[in-house]
């Protein structure tokens, strides 16, 4: 019976140990070490060693906790936390049913953010899946160029300037651009670079008394241009008025349903985005988002190659996460970060910077293991100063 009882004690103890949460930070580090065993078990002999590094909790400071496989918790982020990580880089500032974008594919990683804002200006941000620009189909260039329609003018109005507004179509994407004059094309409006198939443009100064002439110009995403026939305009000519639905929206839009095309054009994303009614749409990338990495298992060669979970970003890994465990760490005392150089002073080759030059967390410290106390780049505190500051020395 006391075997009996030992042995169920046994099992409760390797139950319990198996479910906690180090073990489970073990058992995602596998994933880890079944590439970098080597340099795990030759970093694990040094003197001094980063303690998430000896516990094998790599997901603690490398990996986002989107990754993560099964902790739900870590995968929840505050909505105002997200939005503060978004960089906007395209917003259109016409409503639309459908948004065309161009962006480059070495500057997103993952997901496209969407902020859709309606007439109340009220908004709603959500995110759509990004693929690997390799995975998409191509949109070739056919060499043909957009085909210009329906030009109207809109008639003269009269503001801080008089101005007049030209409107066209053309049958794919393009951007918008007026050439105009009296007697010679001489001005040119502001180039609007937001694609669209619907064009507006208000062109000013203009003088009332005179006869305009003006052509229209559109350039699609491949830079097939086109440039219509001569136009022209007075105050005399007849205007026809800009429908209230090309440059407005009703009341209480929401334009909640989307739907999405992606397409590759060269190494750009050409990208698509239908709403259920018009909206004004921005278009936005997460910063702590990196790209994942395509590899290959050591002795598999065979196999065909995995994508690596994305890790963070380096000022995450060097500063963000450091900070969560050492918030103490800022004080009077403490050497500042994410700074620069003072002049006429230059930092080793062997500490790591930023990209921007710039110091972190790990400039002084070796991220995992080190011979030396506080695992510091040099033997001795004065040592590590003097790398930088050999007037102290």
């Amino acid at each position: 019976m006391k075997y009996c009882y030992r042995a169920f004690l046994l099992l409760v103890l390797v139950f319990l140990l198996s479910s906690s949460p180090a073990s489970s930070g073990n058992n995602r580090a596998d994933q880890c070490l079944s590439c970098h065993d080597k340099a795990y078990n030759k970093a694990m002999m040094s003197s001094y060693i980063h303690k998430p590094f000896q516990e094998k909790k790599c997901f603690t400071c490398h990996v986002d906790g989107e990754d993560l496989p099964s902790d739900s918790s870590q995968q929840e982020r505050s909505k105002r936390q997200k939005r503060s990580t978004i960089t906007w880089l395209q917003k259109h500032y016409e409503p639309a049913r459908t948004h065309f974008f161009l962006l480059p594919s070495n500057k997103i990683y993952q997901k496209l953010f969407i902020q859709i804002k309606g007439q109340d200006n009220k908004s709603r941000v959500t995110s759509i899946p990004l693929p690997p620009i390799s995975e998409l189909s191509s949109l070739n260039n056919d060499e043909t160029h957009p085909e210009i329609s329906n030009i109207q003018f809109h008639g003269i109005k009269r503001g801080v300037l008089y101005s007049a507004i030209i409107s066209w179509e053309t049958d794919r994407p393009a951007n918008s651009q007026v050439l105009y004059g009296i007697g010679k094309f001489n001005q040119k409006s502001n180039l609007d670079v937001q694609l669209k198939k619907r064009h507006t443009i208000s062109i000013s100064p203009i003088r009332p008394g005179k006869t305009y002439s003006y052509t229209v110009t559109s350039t699609d995403i491949h830079g097939n241009k086109s440039i219509s026939q001569p136009q022209t305009f007075s105050a005399d000519t007849p205007a026809i008025p800009l429908p209230e639905t090309d440059i407005s929206m009703q009341e209480g839009t929401r334009a909640d349903k989307l739907s999405y095309k992606l397409l590759a054009v060269d190494e750009f994303y050409f990208v698509t985005i239908t709403a259920s009614s018009p909206t004004y749409m921005s278009i936005g990338k997460d910063d702590t988002l990196r790209p994942r990495i395509t590899i290959q298992s050591p002795g598999k060669e065979n196999t065909p190659p995995t994508t690596h979970i994305a890790l963070r970003n380096s000022r995450e890994t060097n500063i963000t996460v450091c900070l969560t465990c050492h918030a103490g760490y800022q004080t009077e005392s403490s050497h500042p970060i994410d700074v620069g150089p003072r002049r006429g002073m230059t930092f080793p080759d062997d500490y790591p910077l930023f990209d921007d030059g710039k110091m972190h967390c790990m400039t002084c410290h070796d991220a995992h293991t080190s011979k030396n106390e506080a695992r510091i780049r040099r033997p001795t505190k004065q040592e590590l100063c003097v790398g930088c500051h050999k007037s102290y020395g």
